[in-house]
């Protein structure tokens, strides 16, 4: 492998690492009583900060959220987000009163923090709780040789599953099974819960479908996903496929039309996260839809039956290239498809415009090299076309058993 390429790939994960967020369906409850959160300015640590605020403020207690670049003060404001603050007062406050503090870090920093006495009693909001392909009851906040907080999986009339991957199938089989084994087969509408699946046909998956779906007239990602989801023993009665859609703001379009008024909760990977939540936040701020991300390193996201091994991986790198791009022009003014830019430090920046001139599939400023960067992808999957197939059989089979052996009493109810 090429030096150039490793740096490239190393570039992707910390990407992978910072523009995303983090699930939010889950009800956070059993909070300890604080009058700050305090925060570094990132994306995912200020939607946590987000979150807890808005659990307090439902419980009829006001709270201010401090943002810091590394517990240090940083005076700014999160663009779409109220009340934020970052007065060196205040700050002073949350390291003077840390017991009147939830602060918002990663486990290494809390155990660091609370060697020192001055932090004995203060509260550490955990990021790796809120990093978790765990569906079952839970503590988040952590306080020296205690645990607080209880995070337990919301009912929702809806489950969506929504990717260009079929690991997400398997996550949101997870989920509907889940949610069955807890609430039974109803939502908190009183009605049967329903099963959607989103995605239409992309510039790669139309391509690599014909691999996957040789026998179906229709090939759409939301009809894998159907297809999917289906082998995971979810009914075919149950499944609504939505798959007009060719981007975002279609699906949602299209989501919202089947969800409502009611609650949907949508299984999306990591890398499709961030665009997809602000996105929704801008366009269908009214629609009740919770998120379980899905947590996936770019290394784990690269296989076969996703499109995104071939040609060398590639295909991941020119997805990560454009994220933070795609953020800032579909925000634009004269856009306004997504929220505003916020929680985006200098490195992220720096490892975004070090990619983005490399890797130009889907940028419509360079036709050209768009297309001459896809033939890679189009040569090897008409060779090896036969390795997505098998590694989606393979995996199939494996997520069968483990749905068995995690659900197995609920799958043999469900009948």
């Amino acid at each position: 492998m090429k030096k150039s390429f490793k740096q490239d790939f190393k570039d992707a994960e910390f990407l992978n690492s910072r523009l995303i967020v983090p699930s939010t369906c889950f009800k956070l409850s059993c909070l300890p009583t604080v009058r700050f959160i305090c925060c570094n300015e990132d994306v995912f640590s200020m939607l946590i900060a987000a979150k807890l605020r808005d659990v307090f403020e439902k419980q009829g207690v006001f709270v201010q959220v401090v943002v810091s670049e590394s517990f240090g003060v940083l005076v700014s404001a999160c663009p779409g987000i109220k009340d934020w603050i970052a007065f060196e007062s205040r700050f002073h406050d949350c390291m003077t009163q840390p017991e009147n503090c939830i602060f918002v870090a990663n486990r290494t920093i809390a155990q660091s923090k609370q060697k020192n006495e001055n932090f004995a009693n203060a509260y550490f909001a955990i990021v790796e709780d809120f990093k978790t392909n765990s569906l079952t009851p839970g503590s988040f906040i952590d306080a020296k040789d205690t645990m607080h907080g209880l995070r337990k999986l919301k009912n929702a009339d809806f489950v969506v599953c929504y990717d260009d991957d079929v690991t997400s199938a398997y996550h949101a089989a997870r989920l509907w099974w889940q949610l069955y084994c807890t609430y039974g087969k109803t939502g908190p509408s009183g009605e049967k819960r329903k099963f959607i699946c989103v995605g239409g046909q992309g510039l790669m998956s139309s391509r690599l479908y014909k691999s996957l779906m040789k026998n179906e007239a229709r090939k759409t990602e939301g009809r894998l996903l159907a297809k999917t989801v289906q082998s995971l023993y979810v009914s075919e009665e149950d499944v609504i496929v939505c798959d007009k859609g060719s981007n975002t703001g279609e699906n949602l379009e299209e989501i919202a039309q089947v969800v409502g008024n009611k609650t949907a909760v949508a299984a999306v990977t990591q890398r499709l996260s961030l665009i997809l939540y602000m996105s929704q936040k801008q366009q269908k701020p009214e629609l009740k839809l919770d998120y379980f991300v899905i947590w996936q390193s770019v290394s784990e996201t690269c296989s076969y039956m996703n499109g995104m091994r071939f040609a060398s991986a590639k295909p991941i790198l020119h997805y990560w290239a454009h994220v933070l791009r795609r953020w800032k022009n579909y925000s634009a003014e004269k856009n306004k498809f997504m929220l505003p830019v916020f929680g985006v430090d200098q490195e992220t920046e720096k490892r975004a415009a070090r990619l983005q001139p490399k890797y130009v599939v889907k940028q419509r400023d360079f036709p050209l090299k768009a297309m001459w960067q896809m033939l890679p992808f189009v040569a090897d999957l008409a060779v090896h076309g036969k390795r997505a197939q098998h590694e989606y059989n393979i995996n199939v089979r494996q997520w069968q058993k483990e749905l068995r052996h995690e659900f197995g009493d609920c799958l043999y109810a469900a009948r």
